[in-house]
């Protein structure tokens, strides 16, 4: 029997922080990352009939592969979300859909937060038609260090440490699980963010508002004290004109569904 893999987030802060972010407008981010896609679409030469658009989130996705003539099926682990697109609540590596029934797959988001990384991707893969398309996107490593060395500042007077940022998959990890997935012509790049912000409150403010907060099971409250110290260690990186430069990590993952090998002869 194949272990269960081990529990990293707690599932029902991560539906509680989707449907909160249902609330608002599709975020910067979000339409950064279908706009990134939708390039990488673009430069593939072949059509595609039928999509499935995991986390589908606003729906620009699903809209924009409509524009382009696919019939489109969507899910979402937010309850909200799934009902807005009249698609189906599922988490990333526990959707029922028919295997070879769709040839593109679209993940645009969710890998970083998923406790079964190899089972979400076998998912996806399953559910291709031979010669069909993978894209997904997450955010990786190494991604908001400078909030991360703050974040380590702050718990050091603390009795006890927590984890307070989501662990993170680097490019070269993500290549070898598509491989692991049995993706053919597995790639996965690397997109570089530099973001600039002038004071603590600001980017915690931006993590917010593109739904990254922190959704894993084992974590802890926070104190004004410790935020203080935290917020200080952060503003301190700040350089002569008040500035402090944080950068974000982008994977961009690329697969194909192999084609089956030919017959001995």
């Amino acid at each position: 029997m194949t272990p269960s893999p081990p529990i990293i987030f707690d599932r029902a802060a991560r539906i509680l922080r989707r449907d909160r972010l249902a609330r608002g407008a599709a975020s910067p981010l979000e339409q950064g990352i279908a706009d990134e896609l939708l390039e990488r679409l673009d430069a593939v030469k072949r059509t595609f009939a039928t999509a499935l658009v995991i986390n589908t989130g606003s729906g620009l996705l699903a809209h924009a592969l409509r524009q382009r003539g696919m019939a489109v099926i969507e899910t979402d682990h937010g309850a909200v979300y799934a009902a807005r697109a009249s698609g189906v609540f599922c988490d990333e590596d526990r959707f029922a859909v028919a295997s070879d029934s769709f040839d593109l797959v679209v993940m645009p988001t969710g890998l970083d937060t998923v406790d079964d990384v190899p089972g979400a991707l076998i998912a996806a893969r399953r559910v291709l038609s031979t010669g069909g398309l993978f894209l997904g996107c997450l955010a990786g490593a190494p991604s908001l260090h400078t909030l991360r060395d703050a974040l380590r500042a702050a718990d050091a007077g603390e009795d006890h440490g927590v984890a307070r940022l989501h662990p993170q998959i680097d490019v070269r990890a993500a290549g070898d699980l598509l491989m692991r997935a049995g993706f053919a012509l597995p790639v996965a790049d690397a997109e570089t963010l530099r973001l600039s912000y002038k004071s603590f409150d600001r980017l915690i403010a931006d993590i917010r508002s593109c739904g990254l907060t922190n959704v894993l099971a084992q974590r802890r409250g926070v104190s004004r004290r410790w935020r203080d110290a935290a917020a200080a260690a952060f503003n301190r990186s700040a350089s002569d004109n008040g500035t402090i430069v944080e950068t974000a990590t982008l994977l961009v993952l690329t697969g194909w569904a192999p084609e089956p090998r030919a017959a001995l002869t």
